[in-house]
């Protein structure tokens, strides 16, 4: 064939690519647009709407995310998981669970694709596999408007159960549990916020001191700072966050403001095993160390639909740059997390009859500063300290 006549012929085409992405890119659009929808659709608590309100209109949904370590070589059984979030969830929500190959990746770029794969609106759940020199992990990470770090603890040990009817009949009864709230909610939201009556003073939020020693710079990666603290048998029943907070305020660190915000684990005795987003923000005070502003059956969330009192405290929450935790504990490191709320927090639980772990986390400007303000913490809970005479 002459080169004038090749010229002639016509070219062969392949697969158009602009196409192919294209009709990609509508498939994962209305893909989202329908897990989006069922969202919008689930019976979810009142601190849960507000999560997903807050992920639709940011772009980017808040997570929690877990890692399980594996007491055996033997890898997760996903089918199982995929099941477990069916009973705990609903085939509404749980036909949104995405299972990652992970194996390639170390654990803070593993954590961070299920992370992401959720933050994106890719997914409702998140999981993979990982395998490290100290055994076999699971990661997973769903939507918080989903589930709180207990919600994260219950799906873990069902996830490493034996007995998989029993694991099955738990998520089934824990969501259960979580409609039962929903609807208690729905009723002491209008007892309460009924009764609930502006704070004798206006609440400021804290602001942290950015000379002292929590100072923060959000541009900095956050870091974790603990000490597990062998307390006296004498003081082992006193309420650790009373004491916290007026070591803060000797402390210099607080600028200004008298309200700072905390979490409360809304489950009661019989709802352990409740599946869901249960955890809501409550105001301490700093001037009355410890107490709480607005005391009240049921989440803030829920009661500032019908009370203005209930919406100012909820706002001065959201505006404090200190948090301290009253709920779960996260179940990743402090450098991992991504959906962080507040500038710094800290974490103050009983982990033994006559034991306290103590956690300072969050973007430091000065992490020896902020390491030398938990040493001094530490010594006041174990009674070293001149603070204590």
């Amino acid at each position: 064939m002459d080169r004038d006549r090749r010229r002639l012929l016509p070219m062969r085409r392949g697969p158009d690519v602009s196409k192919i992405t294209v009709e990609r890119s509508n498939k994962e659009s209305t893909e989202q647009m329908s897990m989006t929808q069922a969202l919008a659709d689930a019976s979810l608590s009142v601190e849960a709407k507000a999560l997903v309100a807050q992920g639709i209109y940011a772009g980017v949904a808040q997570e929690v995310s877990i890692v399980i370590p594996f007491k055996t070589a033997t890898h997760p059984d996903f089918r199982l998981l995929r099941q477990l979030v069916i009973a705990g969830w609903g085939e509404a929500l749980g036909q949104y669970l995405a299972v990652l190959d992970l194996e390639e990746d170390g654990v803070p770029e593993a954590l961070r694709k299920v992370q992401l794969a959720v933050r994106s609106g890719t997914a409702l759940f998140a999981v993979g596999s990982l395998t490290t020199r100290a055994g076999v992990h699971c990661l997973v990470s769903i939507h918080h408007g989903l589930a709180d770090e207990h919600s994260l603890e219950v799906l873990a040990r069902q996830l490493q159960t034996e007995d998989i009817d029993s694991a099955l009949m738990c998520m089934r009864r824990g969501r259960e549990r979580h409609g039962e709230y929903i609807r208690a909610q729905t009723q002491l939201a209008e007892v309460d916020g009924a009764h609930l009556t502006a704070a004798a003073h206006a609440m400021t939020p804290v602001r942290l001191l950015q000379t002292g020693r929590l100072a923060f710079d959000i541009q900095r990666q956050r870091i974790s700072l603990q000490r597990t603290l062998d307390i006296a048998s004498i003081n082992a029943d006193k309420p650790p966050v009373a004491k916290l907070l007026d070591c803060l305020q000797r402390a210099a660190v607080i600028a200004e403001g008298d309200t700072l915000c905390s979490s409360h684990n809304w489950r009661e005795a019989h709802q352990q095993d409740a599946i869901g987003m249960m955890t809501g923000l409550v105001p301490r005070s700093v001037a009355t160390p410890g107490a709480l502003v607005l005391p009240g059956q049921i989440s803030l969330e829920a009661c500032a639909r019908r009370s203005p009192a209930a919406r100012q405290a909820l706002a001065c929450c959201r505006a404090s740059e200190l948090f301290i935790n009253g709920a779960g504990r996260r179940g990743i490191p402090a450098s991992h997390v991504m959906s962080a709320t507040f500038p710094v927090g800290i974490d103050i639980r009983r982990t033994g009859a006559s034991q306290l772990l103590l956690e300072l986390e969050g973007p430091f400007c000065d992490a020896s500063a902020a390491t030398n303000l938990l040493n001094e913490l530490a010594d006041v809970f174990m009674d070293r300290s001149e603070w204590n005479d």
